[in-house]
């Protein structure tokens, strides 16, 4: 981590998703800055573990966590499960996502939109709503992840995934108001290309060029590049900041 953020020496901060691509790299990045990671997956229970180990060589404190976000009953005993742990929350990342196929609109059937629904909204929306309790007992923050398609026309044949991550944007925007008096600020970032195993997945070498081709700054963003605004917004000197969607997207 080239730079250091204060207020966050010593934090508990449960990052979703973070076995992997921008949630590892935020686990990282949390743990350089002194915080205690509790490190979430779900089918990523093995690579989070290593993620883990690689924090703890460094001097830093962390543990895993595994839950399908998607289910309700998983989902309930994240949050308990992380208090028990390490008896607070002090940041709540919402990073687990899944964009899970590119299909046109006139393809996307029931079945499909529920589940892009389900890991990119609804378990977000329902994990925060759990973690205001503990998140108000000491004035933390959450940090939601959407995505630079939400300011575009046009998905990339990923029309669902798309809105899923509006309305997280709309959800940080709300929960910010509702959340505000209680001392707890709401923030997002969305990521343009990110160069993760996820966005090769998904994408091919001729959508790459097209996508970075509309940016400024023509290139993917690493990880790290996405992490070091995520720990920003969570830090003391961010304190001031809340209800905001934060493009991180090359221009």
């Amino acid at each position: 981590m080239p730079f250091k953020c204060s207020g966050l020496n010593e934090k508990v901060v449960l990052v979703t998703g973070g076995s992997s691509g921008v949630g590892r790299a935020t686990c990282m990045a949390f743990a350089a800055q002194g915080a205690r990671v509790a490190v979430h997956a779900n089918r990523g229970a093995e690579r989070a573990r290593t993620v883990v180990e690689q924090i703890r060589e460094g001097g830093g404190v962390a543990e895993t966590f595994c839950a399908d976000l998607t289910r309700a009953d998983e989902l309930d005993r994240l949050i308990p499960d992380v208090l028990s742990t390490f008896g607070a929350l002090d940041v709540l990342v919402n990073n687990a996502g899944d964009p899970i196929s590119r299909t046109a609109f006139v393809h996307v059937d029931e079945a499909l939109l529920d589940r892009t629904l389900a890991i990119n909204f609804k378990a977000p929306f329902l994990l925060s709503r759990r973690a205001v309790e503990p998140l108000a007992s000491t004035r933390g923050s959450i940090v939601n992840l959407s995505t630079a398609v939400t300011r575009r026309n046009g998905a990339g044949q990923n029309l669902a995934y798309a809105c899923a991550k509006g309305a997280i944007n709309m959800l940080t925007a709300g929960l910010a108001a509702e959340l505000g008096p209680l001392g707890i600020r709401v923030n997002c970032v969305a990521p343009g290309v990110v160069d993760t195993e996820l966005q090769k997945r998904l994408s091919n070498p001729q959508r790459l060029v097209v996508s970075t081709g509309r940016q400024i700054i023509k290139r993917p963003a690493q990880p790290e590049e996405i992490a070091a605004m995520i720990v920003f917004l969570s830090s003391a000197e961010a304190s001031f900041i809340t209800g905001q969607v934060v493009f991180v997207d090359g221009g």
